[in-house]
């Protein structure tokens, strides 16, 4: 799986280089609904990461910036972004980094309360402290279950 994982990641920074401007992006799925446990994500209709999984972080991916970006949550080894279960439209900025976390709960019924489905989108990603030997906490209030 890392070896398709990889893969597809250089697949997608190729599809991006004709885009004169990018921004950096780090995904966190966080949404502990057994429903989305595993999940595939879709960028403007294009599998960008196959079976990502719950308590799972993306390493930092660049995407075209200052355009519009569907992005869309399908269940894993979906087979088109036709069967997504959430789609979000983000337009990033050129040259920022972005931590971008999925939480929230996709099932119609079994968890109360039901915190709803969402990709919480923060322009703080500073991959360069992490590659300098650092490294940053960002902390994330995401259980569904717990008071605020």
């Amino acid at each position: 799986m890392r070896t398709k994982f990889l893969s597809l990641i250089a697949l997608t920074l190729l599809s991006v280089a004709a885009f004169a401007q990018t921004a950096r992006v780090q995904v966190i799925h966080n949404s502990a609904d057994a429903n989305a446990a595993v999940v595939d994500i879709y960028v403007n209709g294009t599998l960008a990461i196959p079976d990502f999984e719950f308590r799972t972080a993306t390493p930092f991916l660049s995407l075209p910036a200052n355009v519009n970006l569907a992005v869309a949550v399908a269940p894993g080894n979906s087979t088109s972004v036709g069967q997504a279960i959430a789609t979000f439209n983000y337009t990033l900025t050129a040259n920022e980094t972005y931590v971008l976390i999925a939480n929230g709960i996709v099932s119609q019924t079994g968890y109360s309360p039901a915190t709803p489905f969402n990709i919480e989108v923060y322009a703080m990603g500073r991959e360069e402290a992490a590659s300098a030997g650092n490294t940053d906490v960002l902390v994330f209030h995401g259980a569904t279950d717990a008071p605020t």
